[in-house]
């Protein structure tokens, strides 16, 4: 099976679109520093440009090295860029920059390049604010001699990422096939006797095997169904307490498939037979879901307005909404005030809340998902990632069984 991939133009034509972003912007560079190692939820920008993730895996500071599992580009407006990687191993010739440098320690080696490319003085963008360090700009401006000042950038790349090219959405459609699988593997493993870990256990080892990692695995049974995960400890779910028949099981799954993501969620009953308040919360979900979707109008609808008509149908059908009180719904809808996000090469923004007016758009990419609730039931999740088309939305996941109770 020949799989889909980025052709290595489009890498230069990203960071075409990059710099000339940052020149409307008023910027002579970016900075876009990504940390990765053995995470994937911050690799995303660096990637899009350069095929690059460090593979060393983050670890404290020290005398020899710094930012560990870190990577930076040095993208000016107008010249080549650099890649400074922390650890340089690539044995299938996956980066996409000619100019590639190592540097243990690199914060240090990236206030050098910045020195040599004579940017010191000049407007540097920052993209990757949730990654850059109070630790590393130290140890930047101690290499570059001098204070060095970034402006907030990370709207650029997050702009930049939200269409997807033809060959995005490629990679996104084979996302969605294996995490068909991963989850079919899962909910599969979902039987009387085996314990949460055994079913995240079944399926990792699809996952894996397809090419792809998690970042998490969501999943509650039982008398915790109510929570959005089975344990508060770590790993998040619950290797102790056995599945017994009639337990309502949520899962949401989420990680890359080289590179792109797969989110999404699925929820059943142990056995298969749900009782009258239980299919209340398993079609609820569903269906509000389904319901938001059914919202996109391409050039139209914003983020907000997928929000609004969340909730709208919350209160219609006798659910608790995202302001309800503890006592009425599950910390969880109180703490996540949103109905999805955009998905790409990572859980990326824009996300559906309140007061995000950003317009959907044809190849936009997003999650739609929710975990409806009921005291003295559980709760019940579900979430499909969905395709942004001229004529409205396609589900990616729709492939996936979504109705798993007799």
């Amino acid at each position: 099976m020949t799989l889909p991939s980025i052709p290595d133009a489009e890498f230069e034509t990203r960071r075409t679109r990059a710099r000339q972003m940052a020149k409307d912007a008023g910027l002579d560079a970016l900075v876009i520093w990504s940390r990765s190692g053995n995470s994937v939820e911050a690799y995303g920008d660096l990637f899009y440009l350069t095929n690059f993730v460090s593979l060393f895996p983050c670890v404290p500071d020290r005398k020899t090295w710094s930012s560990r599992g870190h990577a930076a580009l040095i993208l000016p407006v107008d010249g080549e860029p650099i890649l400074l990687a922390d650890y340089l191993d690539d044995p299938e010739d996956r980066i996409k920059v000619k100019d590639v440098r190592f540097a243990v320690d690199l914060a240090a080696g990236t206030g050098k390049a910045l020195a040599e490319m004579g940017l010191l003085d000049r407007r540097i963008g920052m993209v990757g604010m949730m990654s850059y360090l109070v630790s590393a700009h130290q140890r930047l401006e101690a290499a570059a001699g001098r204070s060095v000042s970034f402006e907030a950038a990370d709207h650029i790349l997050e702009h930049l990422r939200l269409i997807k090219s033809p060959a995005e959405i490629a990679m996104l459609r084979h996302s969605a096939s294996v995490g068909k699988k991963w989850m079919d593997a899962t909910m599969a493993a979902l039987v009387e006797g085996n314990t949460e870990g055994n079913a995240v256990g079944a399926g990792l080892a699809v996952l894996a095997a397809n090419g792809g990692t998690q970042q998490d695995i969501a999943i509650a049974s039982g008398p915790n169904a109510i929570h959005y995960m089975g344990s508060s400890g770590v790993p998040h779910w619950n290797v102790q307490r056995a599945l017994e028949p009639g337990d309502l099981v949520h899962v949401d799954l989420w990680g890359p498939v080289f590179g792109y993501y797969t989110d999404f969620a699925r929820s059943t009953v142990v056995g298969g037979k749900a009782d009258g308040g239980q299919t209340e919360l398993l079609e609820g979900s569903r269906a509000l879901i389904h319901h938001i979707i059914a919202g996109i109008e391409p050039g139209k609808t914003r983020f907000c307005d997928l929000y609004r008509r969340g909730t709208a149908w919350l209160d219609a059908n006798g659910f608790a909404n995202h302001k309800s009180t503890a006592d009425e719904t599950n910390n969880f809808s109180q703490q996540f005030p949103c109905f999805g996000h955009a998905i790409g090469l990572g859980i990326d923004g824009p996300w559906i809340v309140e007061d995000e007016q950003t317009v959907l758009q044809p190849n936009m990419t997003i999650a739609v998902e929710a975990l409806v609730s009921k005291l003295g039931v559980g709760a019940a999740n579900y979430e499909e990632d969905v395709l942004v088309t001229e004529q409205g939305a396609e589900i990616l996941t729709s492939h996936c069984e979504g109705v798993r109770w007799g």
